[in-house]
């Protein structure tokens, strides 16, 4: 897997591949189309897949009485996967709902506050909402009543010719090459496709982790002192879906 590419090595690869000129004052009229091709296509696979590699974590104190907090500045709101919120010590994980049976509890819409946050959920817009609204400040020693972020980052910056790609250079440089032959009536262009797509799937085959099933059906109840409330425990197998 070749990340971290620079964009002035991947011009070189885009017109090797495209068969076009080396020579960059040959491709002065067309540079800025080609940059704008090789970002388009990243952007594209960096939104179909969650690239373990991009996925960080971003804490935030909350604030007494503040319901909305806006998401990372570097992550979309449709990227953050979960959150988590420390008190006493501990990252608990947020539930995912906030509804009638949660405000029926504390209501936030009257300005209800309690301790600790237990559930997060998108508000309109681009903001999250918390619930129960705090009713302390975070405290930046301990990092109790901090919100932590987890999620897919952004694309970094990939304009200059010393930015860096954040994704495989070989699957961007192919699927651009598709693309370009494509349009221009290149007889390889399907040869270049089918190569790319092997390249994508070999790389999410070996990024994605081994998923868990229940085989038997078979529970057991525990009682977790953060909800208050029982969640069934599975025994798990590994396994490695085919085709991964």
């Amino acid at each position: 897997m070749a990340r971290g590419t620079t964009l002035e090595n991947l011009l070189i690869q885009y017109r090797a591949a495209c068969r076009l000129s080396l020579n960059p004052a040959h491709n002065q009229g067309v540079r800025e189309a080609q940059i704008d091709h090789i970002q388009r296509v990243q952007s594209d696979l960096w939104d179909g897949f969650d690239w373990p590699h991009l996925r960080v974590r971003r804490d935030y104190p909350v604030q007494q009485g503040q319901r909305y907090y806006a998401p990372p500045s570097d992550m979309l709101i449709d990227r953050v996967e979960h959150m988590e919120f420390r008190t006493d010590g501990i990252w608990r994980r947020l539930g995912t709902k906030i509804g009638a049976a949660e405000f029926a509890v504390t209501d936030s819409e009257l300005d209800q506050q309690s301790w600790p946050v237990r559930a997060w959920q998108i508000h309109e817009g681009e903001d999250v909402e918390i619930w129960p609204i705090t009713n302390r400040d975070a405290d930046a020693p301990t990092l109790d009543g901090y919100l932590r972020f987890i999620g897919i980052r952004n694309l970094a910056p990939l304009v200059a010719d010393a930015d860096r790609a954040d994704l495989d250079d070989k699957c961007i440089i192919l699927y651009c090459a598709a693309e370009y032959l494509a349009g221009t009536g290149g007889k390889d262009a399907q040869f270049k496709l089918d190569k790319a797509n092997a390249r994508l799937a070999k790389l999410r085959g070996e990024l994605t982790p081994t998923r868990s099933f229940n085989m038997f059906s078979t529970y057991k109840m525990a009682n977790t002192s953060y909800a208050g409330r029982c969640y069934p425990f599975p025994f798990y197998v590994n396994y490695r879906p085919p085709g991964t």
